[in-house]
């Protein structure tokens, strides 16, 4: 971004841009989305888009910063009221990532990203949703520590949440050619994830 937004002006432009910048994408898909698109969408002059964004990879940057935002604000919301620390892993696990599966279906935009995830800087929605659910295991396995007195706890999420985003993120992509249904993928995530959180029997 050529121009932080400081002024309550500016803060509106660039969100009118991401605005436009996620519309044209739902709408055009990322390889027939330009700059021109979004500035017309947004009903600006390309002069102005370029004050703040210098480019089509700089907006697409800052609208996988803003999605992942979104989407952690909205796991964070659901699983609070949920009260997810009260269920058991296996339970909690299975229900979050369908959640997340009929989450990303209903949305265009997510449906898009899913699609161009290759041409796409996912590092800027993948990164904070890591740490996103990062923390909010922390507050799980602090109310379960009897049950997981875990080793490693975080090298172990590290793994788990990368493989499980992913895996959905590939499932997602090769829809409706699968042959594992929703369901029996959440049923086999989760099970990764108890497996490998659980602690095992001495013997």
């Amino acid at each position: 971004m050529r121009k932080m937004p400081k002024q309550k002006r500016s803060r509106e432009m660039v969100e009118r841009l991401l605005d436009s910048t996620a519309a044209t994408l739902a709408e055009r898909g990322l390889n027939d989305t330009t700059t021109n698109h979004i500035a017309e969408r947004a009903g600006v002059s390309i002069g102005s888009l370029y004050q703040y964004f210098p480019d089509k990879e700089s907006l697409l940057e800052a609208l996988m910063v803003r999605v992942g935002d979104r989407i952690s604000s909205v796991f964070r919301e659901h699983a609070t009221n949920l009260q997810y620390v009260e269920f058991d892993l296996k339970t909690v696990s299975n229900y979050l990532i369908l959640y997340g599966i009929e989450t990303i279906k209903n949305d265009s935009l997510s449906l898009e990203i899913m699609k161009s995830w290759n041409g796409l800087p996912l590092e800027y929605l993948l990164d904070p949703l890591e740490k996103f659910f990062l923390s909010m295991a922390q507050p799980y396995f602090v109310h379960h520590y009897q049950d997981y007195p875990i080793q490693h706890l975080e090298g172990k999420l590290y793994v788990l949440i990368n493989s499980t985003l992913l895996t959905v993120v590939r499932y997602l992509q090769s829809a409706p050619n699968n042959d594992v249904t929703e369901k029996k993928l959440a049923h086999i995530l989760s099970d990764m994830i108890v497996a490998l959180l659980t602690p095992q029997p001495k013997v």
